[in-house]
C-alpha cells in the first residue's frame, strides 16, 4: 500500500515539476553613456560594476512558530528548516528532511522568499504511520507557486518518532 502511494505521489511531483518548469531570460543591465562635447565616450560613475541588492537574494521570512504547538509546531519548523536550507544552498540537509521512501531526489533550482498562506494541518492516522497535509502557497520572484506538503512520522519509532518530509507536490 505504501509502495503504491509512493508511486504515485512520484509520478504526480513528475508531472507536477515539469508543468511548473520555469525558465526565463535573466535582464541585463546596459551602463549609461552619454556623449560629450568633445565627442568622448563616457559612462556615468552612479552604474558602475557593483552588486546592487537585486543581485542578492535576501533571507527568507520562516513561518511565526509561536502560533503552534505539539505535532503541527514540529511540521511547522520543518517547514522552516527546508526554506533555511534552499537558501543556503545546502543540499545534503536539504535532502536529509526527506523520507527515503520520497521521489525527491535532490534540491529544486529555486528558493523563496516566504510561505504567503498556508492551509491549516490535517493530521491523519494511517497503520502504521501518521500522515501531516498542509497546502501552502510560496513567493518565489514575485511569482506565486502553491503545491501540497506531506508529512510522515513512523508509528514504530514511538517517543521518539520525529516528522520528515514524505513528498511536495
Amino acid at each position: 500500500m505504501i509502495r503504491k502511494f509512493a508511486l504515485i505521489l512520484g509520478v504526480m511531483l513528475l508531472l507536477v515539476t515539469a508543468c511548473q518548469s520555469k525558465t526565463e531570460p535573466e535582464d541585463t543591465q546596459q551602463p549609461d553613456v552619454s556623449v560629450s562635447t568633445n565627442d568622448e565616450l563616457s559612462v556615468d560613475e552612479d552604474e558602475s560594476a557593483v552588486s546592487t541588492p537585486q543581485d542578492e537574494v535576501a533571507p527568507p521570512e520562516y513561518v511565526d512558530e509561536s502560533k503552534y504547538s505539539g505535532d503541527e509546531l514540529e511540521i511547522v519548523k520543518l517547514m522552516n528548516t527546508r526554506m533555511r536550507y534552499l537558501y543556503e544552498q545546502d543540499e545534503k540537509g536539504y535532502m536529509s528532511l526527506f523520507a527515503p521512501e520520497s521521489p525527491i531526489s535532490g534540491m529544486p533550482n529555486y528558493t523563496f522568499r516566504k510561505i504567503i498562506s498556508m492551509g491549516g494541518i490535517t493530521i491523519t492516522e494511517q497503520k502504521k504511520l501518521y500522515q501531516g497535509v498542509v497546502i501552502i502557497t510560496e513567493l518565489e520572484d514575485d511569482i506565486e507557486s502553491s503545491s501540497t506538503m506531506v508529512f510522515w512520522k513512523w508509528k514504530a519509532d514511538g517517543e521518539h518518532a520525529k516528522w520528515i518530509i514524505a513528498d511536495i507536490d
